[in-house]
């Protein structure tokens, strides 16, 4: 009688069992895994100078890097999230309540040139704004009124960051054991993968933030309203290659021209110019280095997915999944195809 066999299938099919239940055990906290090791890679070469620091205590060093994560990165992004949703609630109540003037302004300026050369162009501009403003509205909602939820995940965000920093070697080194791949090739992986997170998230997230930031302090400073939200989706326009800011400063100019306030249109006007124009330039190559560095189309549609799918970490997971999705590739190209870098 051949046992073998029938004790090879029970096993596979236990296994594939418990992996199962296990996956819906981890599925509500698959998102907040998945970000707590995304900062990980990117936190890990400040956890290795602030380990030699303590001498090689792994826990101490693992603690330290939470908590200056949690004061640089973590309460700043809490404020601002907060201060995004509130002029995105409070701008969209006002166009609700002020829509007739709002359309007169976009008719004039935006859409009545349109019209010039193309007669049949129609936008329902009232209803679109109206649908982008609750949209974000209720998606920053989500992680404001779910208190008890969100305690948890944050908790368990930061439990896994601590975690990944202090034993992330010896998870990929048990990753690597499993895998059914020569060593070389999960290395490439992983190496492909942390290449991904530095280019993607401290290279072109970060840059497309700052300039972000820098749209809304210019929005600030000449008076444009609503400048936490503006500058937000500056950063998200910062993603569209060859056009970035240009696609909130640009109306933000005409905005300040319109209304008569010729002066604070020029200074915004060389704003943008100059802090948003030169970021990219002067920041780009010192921030992604010489990292494998993702197309701006695939980062900017891997974001836009990724908060579609994921909720408002999206920004950070759809870009890391395009990334993953392209080191497969590289070694699908290097194990199936045999060929060579």
């Amino acid at each position: 009688m051949q046992t073998k066999p029938l004790q090879q299938a029970f096993f596979l099919t236990a296994l594939a069992g418990v992996l199962l239940l296990t996956a819906y055990i981890f599925l509500p906290y698959a998102v907040t895994i998945a970000v707590s090791a995304t900062f990980a890679v990117t936190l890990y070469p400040f956890y290795k100078r602030v380990l030699a620091l303590v001498r090689g205590h792994g826990s101490i060093a693992s603690a330290l890097t939470v908590l200056t994560a949690i004061v640089l990165i973590l309460i700043p992004l809490t404020i601002l999230l907060w201060q995004v949703f509130t002029e995105a609630r409070d701008a969209y109540v006002v166009i609700r309540d002020n829509r007739d003037s709002y359309l007169h302004l976009v008719e004039d300026v935006i859409l009545q040139p349109i019209k010039t050369y193309i007669p049949q162009f129609e936008s329902n501009t009232d209803r679109y704004l109206e649908e982008a403003l609750g949209t974000l509205t209720s998606q920053l909602a989500d992680i404001f009124s779910g208190t008890v939820q969100t305690v948890i995940s944050l908790f368990l965000g930061l439990i896994s960051l601590y975690y990944f920093l202090k034993d992330g070697e010896r998870f990929v080194a048990s990753l690597v054991s499993l895998s059914p791949l020569a060593d070389k090739y999960d290395h490439k992986i992983f190496e492909r993968m942390a290449q991904a997170v530095h280019s993607v998230l401290r290279g072109q997230l970060l840059i497309a933030c700052i300039q972000g930031l820098m749209t809304g302090v210019g929005f600030w400073i000449f008076g444009i309203p609503n400048p936490f939200l503006w500058g937000s989706v500056g950063a998200l326009c910062g993603l569209v290659p060859g056009v970035g800011t240009a696609l909130v400063l640009v109306p933000g100019i005409v905005y300040l021209f319109v209304t008569g306030q010729t002066l604070p249109a020029v200074g915004m006007t060389i704003w943008g110019s100059v802090a948003v124009g030169l970021i990219d330039n002067l920041l780009g190559p010192t921030l992604i280095g010489q990292s494998a560095k993702i197309h701006p189309m695939l980062v900017l549609f891997g974001v836009i997915g990724g908060i579609l799918f994921f909720g408002p970490m999206g920004f950070l997971l759809g870009p890391l999944t395009v990334s993953l999705l392209l080191a497969l590739l590289d070694v699908y190209r290097m194990l199936i195809l045999r060929t060579r870098d």
